[in-house]
């Protein structure tokens, strides 16, 4: 029966491939996210068997990483458990091309209303969300939730904001967003031009938390998980218990180069395994496809290989401006963004070496 479960599976797979390459073609990234996804599978065997077949099947199909119709913004959203949505962005940095898409949003749809993960770019991408929700239910959106600062991910707060929705996140994602996202937006201004953000305004969350809870909203019991400064500070996770669906936020970056500005590398890496431990039935990523969460270890592996790289080159007494070239990963080389991401992340953990070692 496993066999059977793994090959229905992969033959999934090979369809998503078939259908999903030509609508993923503008661009190396389409290609590359395709081919990562069949070298994952043929090297995770023994955990495809293990998963269930369901969700093996839809996390292998979840590559269509771009709108499907011409001055679409939001893409369409792939159902991921019976009411369950997830809706996948781009591999790329934010660009005039893709219109800033390149983050995850959850859409779950509860007894009498509907919970958001995250809300996007612009305004006009709330918008276009909650015209995305109301095309799959006539029930109400009741409650948004950040799962952490990034402008990818909050800029749709005010189109929910003026509907009434009230927006949930952490307290220090909060603070984060009144203290940094004035500037966040004027940069996105420029990156995608005053028509594209046209109306996007700060929108602060309202309601807060301090600490990991579990929280009933329309009849969905959903586990905010929180383990301190993590990819960022205030970053949280949302599993929603009836589907076992995990939405990883920030926290979660699957098959590129994650940011690690903000970001507290050992505590991140236990936060990863913390997850694991959960046992989702399947993970919607901030960034990237829908996956088994054995993929956080991918995570997990590029930032012990980052600490370690950084920390050799800085013994080693190399500059700063050297740094990034003497820091080189061969075995994450290969995914998108490595070398601009890359090149940030060791700067950025390379200055903490300096800093730290400074105050001593």
């Amino acid at each position: 029966m496993a066999d059977q479960q793994t090959g229905q599976a992969l033959a999934t797979m090979r369809v998503a491939n078939r259908q999903t390459a030509p609508a993923v073609g503008n661009g190396d990234h389409g290609v590359a996210a395709v081919m990562a996804v069949r070298k994952f599978a043929a090297r995770s065997l023994p955990s495809l068997r293990r998963a269930p077949a369901f969700a093996v099947a839809l996390c292998l199909a979840g590559c269509a990483l771009v709108p499907e119709r011409a001055g679409q913004r939001v893409p369409a959203p792939q159902q991921v458990a019976p009411g369950v949505y997830a809706v996948i962005g781009q591999t790329a940095e934010p660009a005039p091309d893709n219109r800033g898409v390149v983050g995850n949003q959850g859409i779950l749809i509860g007894d009498d209303g509907v919970i958001l993960i995250d809300t996007g770019t612009s305004e006009r991408y709330g918008r276009e969300l909650i015209a995305a929700v109301k095309r799959l239910t006539a029930k109400p959106i009741v409650l948004a939730i950040d799962t952490h600062q990034h402008p990818a991910f909050i800029f749709g707060n005010g189109a929910l904001a003026s509907q009434g929705v009230p927006i949930l996140a952490h307290r220090d994602v909060a603070d984060l967003i009144e203290q940094r996202c004035d500037k966040c937006l004027k940069n996105l201004n420029v990156i995608l031009g005053a028509e594209e953000m046209a109306g996007t305004r700060v929108t602060v969350p309202g309601r807060i938390i301090t600490e990991a809870t579990t929280m009933t909203v329309a009849g969905r019991v959903l586990d905010i998980l929180y383990f301190g400064q993590t990819s960022s500070p205030g970053a949280i996770a949302v599993l929603d218990r009836a589907s076992g669906v995990l939405f990883g936020g920030g926290m979660v970056t699957i098959g590129r180069i994650p940011d690690t500005k903000d970001a507290r590398i050992d505590t991140w890496r236990d936060a990863l395994a913390a997850l694991k431990q959960r046992a989702p039935r399947l993970m919607v990523p901030g960034e990237g496809p829908v996956a088994p969460v054995a993929r956080v270890d991918e995570l997990a592996a590029y930032l012990g290989a980052l600490q370690a790289a950084v920390a050799q080159t800085y013994a080693q007494g190399v500059s700063l401006g050297e740094a990034g070239a003497r820091s080189e990963l061969p075995a994450f080389s290969a995914l998108p963004l490595y070398r601009p991401a890359h090149n940030k992340n060791v700067e950025q953990l390379y200055l903490l070496l300096e800093r730290a070692a400074l105050n001593r």
